[in-house]
């Protein structure tokens, strides 16, 4: 009796357990956890400085040379060496775009800690969350003097242009475009244009063939870079009118070809509208966002435009391709690598 006993009493801790268990972790696996997102932070730079007025109306102005959107958690600025920023998760700042830090001494939530003057010496740096050094701001020449005043600066020091340009003295914009035009301060030191780096190679149009049966014509794109590429809402436009969007499922593989094949709507992939290789012609290719990535022009917009030229029964096609320019081959490669043989110039290319 006495061993039924034990048993039922171990059979009902082990249920007692076992629905604690269950009620602290509901579910039989543990969520996932959520992908860490990496910023790019090389394209953001100080882009407006001031120190005039009240401490709650004087702000440090940022901006994003970079084409991606960043969160600005745990980026920093230091004045005069000392902390005087640190960016919280959810302070995203847009590609293009600017971020106003506005406020010091403390006297807004989510200003600057120090003071910062329109009359004194100063050095303000921006750095990334792991401490690189981004862009750094200095008034005055560090030594004798250091900390004291200087004329006062009836404006802001701006960027002009936005991002890339020298500090000038303008009026003050927190929150939007720098002014246009400025004067220089001749107390700035290392007051230098931000140099973007090159943009990395995209997608081209590579080769373009207007002869033979509407299905037969084409346009074919190259992607010269090591990475695959998605062509969902690329767009071309021919005579500025869209003609073809890239399927959102669409992709160029790497250092590979795509053949949009058939005008007139003449193929399930094709283009809609026509292409002739005796005509005038402005092919144009354009990203998901609307930036022209590549345009390929025959014969010259004004008096005449829209009349026919020489007839080529050719193609033409980049040489080498992705990066050459376009030349009249006899060799048509669509979907494959150009073939320069023979290739001659058109003048009338632009």
């Amino acid at each position: 009796m006495k061993k039924i006993f034990l048993a039922l009493a171990a059979l009902a801790t082990m249920a007692a357990v076992s629905c604690v268990k269950d009620e602290q972790y509901p579910g039989a696996t543990e969520p996932e956890p959520e992908p860490e997102i990496v910023y790019d932070y090389s394209g953001l730079v100080l882009n407006e400085l001031c120190g005039l007025g009240e401490d709650n109306e004087k702000f440090i102005e940022l901006f994003n040379n970079g084409s991606e959107d960043v969160d600005l958690a745990g980026v920093t600025i230091n004045k005069d060496e000392e902390l005087a920023w640190t960016g919280k998760k959810g302070q995203v700042i847009k590609a293009g775009e600017v971020f106003a830090i506005v406020g010091a001494k403390g006297t807004t939530e989510d200003g600057f800690s120090t003071g910062f003057s329109a009359k004194k010496t100063v050095i303000v740096e921006l750095f990334d969350p792991a401490g690189k050094k981004l862009d750094t701001f200095q008034r005055g020449e560090k030594g004798e003097g250091w900390g004291g005043g200087l004329d006062l600066v009836e404006g802001s020091w701006s960027r002009i242009p936005d991002g890339t340009g020298k500090f000038l003295v303008a009026e003050a914009t927190p929150g939007a475009l720098n002014s246009t035009t400025g004067t220089e301060d001749p107390t700035l030191v290392g007051n230098g244009e931000i140099v973007l780096p090159e943009a990395p190679l995209t997608v081209v149009l590579n080769e373009l063939y207007g002869d033979g049966e509407d299905e037969e014509k084409f346009f074919e794109l190259y992607n010269p870079s090591d990475k695959e590429v998605s062509l969902a809402g690329y767009t071309i436009n021919k005579d500025e009118e869209l003609c073809w969007t890239g399927a959102d499922d669409l992709k160029i593989a790497a250092k590979g070809f795509y053949l949009i094949l058939g005008a007139k709507g003449t193929t399930e992939g094709g283009f809609s509208s026509g292409f002739s290789a005796k005509k005038t012609v402005i092919v144009e290719l354009f990203d998901a966002n609307g930036n022209k990535l590549d345009t390929f022009q025959r014969g010259d917009k004004g008096d005449g435009w829209g009349a026919g030229l020489d007839l080529w029964a050719g193609s033409w096609s980049r040489i080498p391709d992705g990066t050459g320019d376009f030349m009249m081959t006899e060799s048509v490669t669509g979907g494959a690598a150009n073939n320069g043989e023979g290739a001659v110039v058109d003048p009338n290319v632009k």
